[in-house]
């Protein structure tokens, strides 16, 4: 691989292209939370600052639980996706007097798969799914999976890499006949959604799901804060034991400026749903073919209609390893990221890329781009011609990469 640069300049026009790992705050979900600021009693006391509080904290729920056809008593205010979906993964182990099996997919988050290593250790069989080159589940291998011990089935439902967007409501179906045959109530279905709710339908009634796991900071709310809808009759247990919070669920006080900017973030994504997926669309596409063109470049994932994310793209440039196409960016003024934001200090390239049967070059070059609102066009033109210069820039060393790469990987 060509040697590790740090090619920084300044006064460089940005472009954040990383919304997959964190969003800006919505100037209207900010003015929300500083007004909520003012109010800062604790909603579990009974004074009146307590009170003003409390109803506070009920009406973001209610819109959290509307927004996604769900209770109110059902949605567990969290500190995030990675607490969500530990929660719902060990939560519901943790309810069960004895071992069993759990599945899941090979695709999925760290905040997911390391909950299950963690449950490995203690006797849990774990099933790996795995998926096909575009990155989707197979409706049979799920089917063929469920045993009589399985008691959780965990999937993402948008890729947070490759954007890959399951289908999730033939899955529950799946799931639901196979309860119904076993005459049932388990496997639960859990859905990490946090890259969803920009694009997908969070209608939990139509997905058919049993858990579900949103947070803030990936729809340009605040960060640290995010929920999981429980649907009436799941067992889960808490591991965050304390003052009893959410219905018993989840201790701790909660954070009240955070929570009511999730539900105004929430808002606005299901109000610019329509608009923004048509928008990005769009100039993704018009990425993808352009970028296709260049020598070297190929796409990860599949593009295959409504199955990936609209401001999602994954790419990799063999020979070229993804960190220094990312830093090279970065210096043109484009911000984008290698394999996921979330797994800090990893240098073994994408767990992801490396599921869909490219090989191990593919995964360590992968880059990826997640579109924000206001992308234009013209943006999309200018960063099609940085990626070139940079490929240019590196076309010798690239070479010579490709020629070492077998003995690279014999090492």
């Amino acid at each position: 691989m060509p040697t590790m640069e740090l090619p920084f300049k300044s006064g460089k026009t940005r472009h954040y292209w990383d919304t997959a790992a964190a969003t800006p705050l919505a100037p209207i979900v900010e003015r929300a939370m500083v007004k909520t600021a003012k109010d800062f009693g604790n909603p579990a006391s009974i004074h009146r600052e307590g009170v003003l509080a409390q109803e506070k904290l009920a009406a973001a729920r209610q819109t959290v639980a509307r927004l996604i056809a769900a209770e109110p008593d059902e949605i567990v205010f969290t500190g995030g996706g990675t607490e969500g979906d530990n929660l719902a993964i060990l939560g519901v182990a943790r309810a069960r007097s004895q071992v069993g099996h759990l599945i899941t997919t090979t695709v999925e988050h760290k905040a997911v798969l390391e909950p299950c290593r963690y449950l490995a250790d203690l006797g849990h069989q774990i099933s790996y799914l795995p998926v096909s080159a575009d990155g989707l589940v197979n409706l049979k291998e799920v089917e063929k999976t469920l045993t009589t011990e399985t008691f959780l089935v965990s999937i993402i439902y948008a890729n947070n890499e490759i954007g890959t967007i399951q289908p999730i409501k033939e899955i529950a179906k799946v799931v639901r006949r196979w309860r119904k045959e076993h005459k049932t109530n388990l496997p639960y279905l859990h859905i990490d959604a946090c890259q969803a709710p920009r694009f997908l339908n969070l209608n939990v009634l139509q997905l058919g799901v049993d858990l579900m796991t949103v947070n803030g900071s990936k729809i340009y709310g605040p960060k640290g804060v995010g929920f999981l809808y429980v649907k009436r009759g799941v067992r889960l247990l808490p591991f965050l034991l304390g003052g009893g919070q959410e219905e018993g669920r989840r201790s701790g006080t909660h954070n009240l400026p955070a929570i009511v900017g999730l539900a105004k973030a929430l808002e606005i994504c299901e109000a610019e749903k329509e608009a923004e997926t048509e928008k990005l669309t769009a100039i993704r596409d018009y990425l993808a073919t352009q970028l296709t063109k260049i020598a070297g470049l190929k796409l990860n994932g599949g593009f295959g209609e409504n199955e990936r994310l609209p401001n999602n793209l994954n790419f990799s440039v063999e020979g070229l390893e993804g960190e220094q196409l990312v830093l090279e960016l970065d210096a043109r003024g484009f911000a984008v990221s290698s394999g996921s934001a979330c797994s800090f200090g990893a240098d073994d390239g994408s767990h992801v890329v490396a599921a869909l049967g490219y090989g191990e070059a593919r995964a360590l070059g992968a880059v990826r781009v997640s579109l924000p609102r206001e992308t234009k066009l013209a943006e999309a033109k200018k960063f099609v011609e940085k990626v070139k210069a940079i490929l240019k820039k590196y076309k010798g060393r690239i070479y010579l990469a490709e020629l070492l790469l077998p003995f690279f990987f014999m090492l």
